[in-house]
């Protein structure tokens, strides 16, 4: 008897859900938005510039502004420092102003385009700018990964 319960179990398991218009049934399929890395690097030295800045909370003077509005970001909320010190920001724009005082202050644009990949979407980013540094972009999957030198 277990063994039937079970090869009964495995056979509904493989059986693929669909409604009658045999579209995906994309209700229980959470999607990974867009998300976005900076890192910072000295170009003389090639060391992290935020290796331990942000060791006692955010430092003084450091902001990260949205759009052309100029939209503060909160620490902790919209973005955070991991512990390779790359700068993680979880709110979506096309256009970052970021900024340390003394250190660096760089605005960073692009061309966003998402494409439909079943029933998530795909993201593209497209003619990345950095004002006021130069940068490389690494290829990350869907993330926009810049390794901006200062």
């Amino acid at each position: 008897m277990k063994k039937i319960i079970f090869i009964l179990f495995i056979s509904l398991s493989l059986v693929q859900c669909a409604n009658d218009d045999d579209a995906l049934d994309c209700s229980t399929v959470l999607c990974e938005g867009p998300s976005f890395v900076f890192e910072f690097i000295d170009s003389d030295t090639g060391d992290n510039v935020l290796e331990g800045v942000f060791d006692n909370g955010v430092p003084d003077g450091f902001f990260i502004a949205l759009g052309e509005d100029d939209i503060a970001l909160e620490f902790g909320i919209d973005y955070a420092v991991n512990p390779l010190n790359q700068l993680g920001v979880f709110r979506f724009s096309e256009q970052f102003q970021i900024s340390l005082p003394n250190v660096f202050d760089v605005t960073i644009a692009y061309d966003f385009g998402a494409i439909s990949n079943g029933c998530c979407q795909d993201y593209t980013y497209e003619n990345v700018t950095v004002i006021n540094a130069t940068f490389e972009q690494v290829e990350d999957g869907n993330r926009l990964f810049l390794r901006i030198f200062i």
